[in-house]
């Protein structure tokens, strides 16, 4: 017998006359829903579920006369000039400028030819959901303002709410990467050449990233200090006061001075800290000195600091037992030294504004994360009850009393004499 729908129930609500419970589906939906036995509550339901089919209905309608009043933009024809004018107004390094044009590609190879006002949350969802975790974050801030940009220049209708607003992104995993212990940054100190133990005692000492690390130069030596430039965009940048970290130069840190000095006279007066005299001049190189990549024939890029670290911690990882049990993905990074320096400068006392400036964080939440993970905090009590526990004989006498009380008037009603006198229940 087929399904039946009264005059009185809303539109796209059933009755089904098997089982006498109610069913909806509207044209928007994949199967119907079942909405219980009780015909008031169905009723309300499917109501609220009509409503807001209809608001649905009405912004598909009016993205549909958006498009066509609005000539039909598509979306590629809107973003290409919007990246472009983003990445000018932020001055953005040529690194970034890069990650952020080929976002642009993959969103436009995604969305290229959907008119702007048609785009809904759906869609952006399929187009994104392809990347990492972390990728979809990136695309989702981008597209953000993408279309704030596009609401505040009539592209999109401004009645319309934002579709990245109820955009769904995977969470980010866990940290997988384990943090690095002084024994292991002894361990892999002792098998790197000259050079990447001068770079670990900054990175120790100094708490600087890579690129820092790389390029700090003889001439960013002042007196008894070390005063190295904050490189990060300017759109970070813009947040912080300082342009510079302007530090003491521990003792570790001249003896590495004195070291790196001597061999810059050997390899031709390198300007760079850290450096290394090459065992042969490569294409590759000479390709970087020609294309304004490399000022020395003897600079450290930072992929090759990553990549040499990499092999000395695997070196160590064979001649010592302190990385046992750890996959690829736990292994810990060159950037783990700078996390480990936060660390000891909080145990050492200082608080977490200060070490916040010593790392150029924009937020304390960050500089908090680099110091989590190293060691359990332990959790100092000073408490005493002001009781203490019963003993021997008193003990076994209380835990008879307690029972006693416990028992049930019934108790010889429900359990047998000889249970009751072996357990000292016994009346």
């Amino acid at each position: 017998m087929a399904r039946t729908r009264t005059n009185t129930l809303p539109r796209y609500l059933e009755l089904n006359p098997h089982n006498r419970a109610y069913y909806y589906k509207n044209p928007a939906m994949p199967a119907k829903a079942r909405l219980g036995k009780d015909e008031q509550e169905a009723v309300r339901l499917a109501s609220q579920l009509n409503a807001r089919y209809r608001i649905q209905c009405e912004q598909e309608a009016a993205r549909l006369e958006a498009s066509v009043d609005l000539g039909g933009v598509s979306f590629s024809d809107a973003f290409d000039p919007f990246v472009e004018k983003y990445i000018a107004h932020y001055s953005l390094k040529s690194s970034t400028a890069q990650l952020l044009r080929q976002r642009r590609r993959r969103l436009i190879d995604a969305l290229g030819m959907i008119q702007v006002p048609m785009i809904d949350t759906q869609m952006l969802r399929e187009a994104i959901s392809t990347g990492s975790q972390f990728e979809q974050s990136k695309l989702k801030t981008l597209l953000l303002r993408f279309f704030r940009y596009a609401k505040s220049t009539g592209l999109y209708p401004s009645h319309l709410s934002n579709p990245v607003d109820d955009l769904f992104v995977d969470p980010l995993p866990h940290k997988i990467r384990q943090r690095m212990t002084i024994g292991q940054f002894n361990a892999i100190y002792s098998v790197a050449p000259q050079w990447l133990r001068w770079l670990m005692t900054l990175a120790f000492h100094l708490a600087l990233r890579r690129v820092d690390l790389v390029n700090l130069r003889f001439d960013n030596v002042v007196g008894d200090r070390i005063i190295s430039p904050i490189r990060k965009t300017d759109s970070q940048a813009r947040d912080m006061e300082a342009t510079s970290v302007d530090f003491p130069i521990h003792p570790d840190v001249r003896n590495v001075l004195m070291e790196a000095r001597r061999s810059s006279l050997r390899v031709g007066r390198c300007p760079f800290i850290v450096h290394r005299e090459p065992e042969r001049r490569t294409r590759r190189a000479a390709d970087a000195l020609e294309g304004d990549r490399m000022e020395h024939p003897a600079q450290i890029l930072p992929d090759y600091a990553s990549k040499a670290f990499f092999q000395a911690r695997d070196l160590a990882r064979e001649h010592t037992h302190l990385f046992d049990g750890m996959s690829a993905r736990e292994m810990p990074t060159l950037h783990e030294i700078r996390a480990l320096s936060s660390h000891l400068y909080a145990t050492a006392g200082y608080e977490v504004a200060a070490v916040q400036e010593l790392m150029a964080h924009t937020d304390p939440d960050m500089t908090r994360a680099y110091q989590k993970g190293h060691a359990r905090k332990v959790l100092r009590v000073e408490m005493l009850l002001p009781y203490r526990v019963p003993q021997c004989g008193d003990a076994v006498n209380e835990r008879h009393a307690i029972y006693r009380v416990a028992v049930p008037q019934r108790a010889q009603e429900i359990f047998p004499e000889d249970f009751l006198r072996k357990n000292g229940l016994a009346v």
